[in-house]
């Protein structure tokens, strides 16, 4: 491949296997720009690529090319405001269930799950779940109406563990409460006390004089 239009910036010299070439060669490695189509939205990403002096091409690495449309799909979901792969994880994570079990309770293939969290961009309407669900509100509602899809002792522990944080969430609050400062009438009576006090002191001391 050329770069007729996208400067190259060496990064370093490398010594190996010139795929084109056949043969190992004194190649450079460094940095260009390419612009990638994703679902009809054209983006500009970095993109790590070799160099072969003396047959004058270019060639990526399986991984370099790989990363590269990985950044061009995060960009992707960033514009179209959609959930990262690691952000997916998470979702299901934090309810503590597996690829599998996470994909039944969906309704989902468990492929699909796999990929959303390894890289492919993910549908819109599904990408609209996994939104609603992230508020843990909204799962225990989900979770109550398709609990059935799932293998009933893992249901079992998430609706204790759904249990133990309705619980934890009304302890808190209960404390809260329990820990409000005094009424402000309270305050006036203390300061009152202390004031009718400081002012027999007074008397006292006059009465002292006077004698």
């Amino acid at each position: 491949m050329t770069k007729d239009k996208m400067p190259f910036k060496e990064i370093s010299k490398i010594h190996k296997e010139c795929p084109v070439c056949e043969i190992e060669r004194d190649l450079s490695y460094g940095e260009t720009r390419d612009r990638l189509k994703v679902r009809g939205l054209e983006i500009e990403v970095a993109s790590k690529i070799h160099y072969c002096p003396e047959g004058d091409h270019y060639f990526h690495s399986i991984q370099d090319e790989e990363d590269k449309f990985q950044a061009a799909y995060r960009d992707y979901r960033i514009r179209k405001g959609l959930l990262q792969p690691e952000e997916i994880r998470a979702i299901r994570k934090q309810y503590k269930l597996s690829q599998k079990n996470f994909a039944l309770l969906l309704g989902w293939g468990e492929i699909t799950i796999h990929r959303y969290e390894t890289g492919a961009i993910q549908d819109e309407p599904h990408n609209d779940v996994l939104m609603f669900i992230k508020d843990f509100d909204n799962f225990k509602t989900y979770f109550l109406t398709k609990k059935h899809s799932i293998d009933p002792g893992v249901a079992f522990k998430i609706e204790d563990m759904i249990n133990k944080r309705t619980f934890g969430i009304v302890k808190a609050l209960f404390s809260f409460r329990r820990s409000d400062p005094p009424p402000i009438q309270n305050k006036m009576n203390l300061h009152y006390s202390g004031h009718v006090e400081n002012s027999q002191g007074c008397i006292d001391d006059e009465l002292a004089l006077a004698a």
